[in-house]
């Protein structure tokens, strides 16, 4: 990549892929990889990849020599360029993010492959949780660099917990443009994939755009590439004088309503622990779930806490 021309394409792509070949995963496997070599990104963001093999068969057609892969967790980044250095990290409940940390022109950047937990009710709470924990792997991570989020995040850009995410990082949708939806749809109907990057106040001159949305033709029918539409952005020159904010103006306030919607499904938990503790077999199992659950945003509520406390030290 030459220095003259400081701009990276990226994209995201949720590919649905098993975790033992079955038939139509070679077919449509290929296709992903055809697609990949038409839409010639720098870099890419895989989430529901299970097999080493399958991710080199797909960083091969993307033409990406070098790769970073938690296989447990089912994400990974590949790159035209080196990659200097990696890290993930569980979230909670298998879900998580991996860390890709690449060079362009002298400037460091780092890319994040990202998947959470779907689902509403309890699930709602838990990938609050996640989303939290992740804001404050980024702010760990990158906080001196500019980065693009980019994955399956398994909420609508209007859901709660995302307003309370973008809140917590100060982040830009790529997918927004001068307060539109430009990118629609991309898991039935509804967008749950991002490339976020840190704000600044002028806008992008390009938005993203979705990827991978045409059916595949194969034997009579019509199927998808994946169960998700991908996403592609090129991150132009002023992204790489981007920072994060260090103190997002809608942090505190932030954490503070995750404190409290924590709270609340900590105490429903207990009260399904304290409900289904008394019946047989299936009760004891419930039960059991529940009281994981408890501890588990026991643990997560100690954590936002904590943040919370050091975001109302003086600045």
């Amino acid at each position: 990549m030459k220095a003259a021309a400081a701009s990276l394409v990226v994209l995201t792509l949720n590919v649905s892929g098993p975790s033992r070949v079955h038939q139509g995963w070679p077919t449509r496997r290929e296709a992903i990889v055809s697609r990949l070599k038409v839409e010639g990104a720098d870099a890419a963001a895989f989430q529901d990849i299970w097999r080493p093999e399958d991710l080199q068969t797909l960083a091969e057609g993307a033409d990406h020599p070098h790769r970073a892969y938690d296989a447990e967790l089912g994400v990974a980044v590949t790159s035209r360029v080196p990659i200097e250095s990696s890290l993930s990290t569980n979230l909670g409940e298998g879900r998580g993010t991996l860390r890709a940390r690449i060079s362009v022109s002298g400037r460091e950047v780092d890319l994040y492959s990202t998947r959470l937990e779907e689902g509403d009710g309890p699930a709602a709470a838990r990938r609050l949780a996640q989303l939290f924990r992740l804001a404050e792997f980024i702010r760990a991570q990158s906080g001196k660099r500019p980065f693009a989020l980019m994955g399956d995040l398994a909420a609508s850009p209007d859901d709660p917990e995302m307003r309370l995410f973008m809140d917590l990082l100060e982040t830009r949708d790529l997918c927004v443009l001068h307060g539109d939806e430009v990118c629609g749809r991309t898991l039935g109907e509804r967008r749950v994939d991002y490339i976020l990057i840190p704000y600044s106040s002028r806008a992008p001159r390009e938005a993203a755009r979705t990827a991978f949305t045409e059916p595949l033709q194969t034997d009579d029918e019509q199927t998808p590439f994946s169960s998700h539409f991908g996403l592609r952005a090129k991150l132009a020159p002023p992204f790489f004088r981007l920072k994060p904010t260090p103190r997002p103006a809608g942090r505190l306030e932030a954490l503070s309503e995750i404190a409290e919607v924590l709270e609340t499904a900590k105490t429903a938990a207990a009260r399904r622990e304290a409900e289904t503790g008394w019946l047989p077999l299936l009760g004891t199992r419930e039960a059991s779930a529940a009281r994981l659950e408890t501890a588990n945003l026991t643990a997560v509520l100690e954590e936002v806490r904590s943040a919370l406390i050091r975001a109302q030290r003086p600045r």
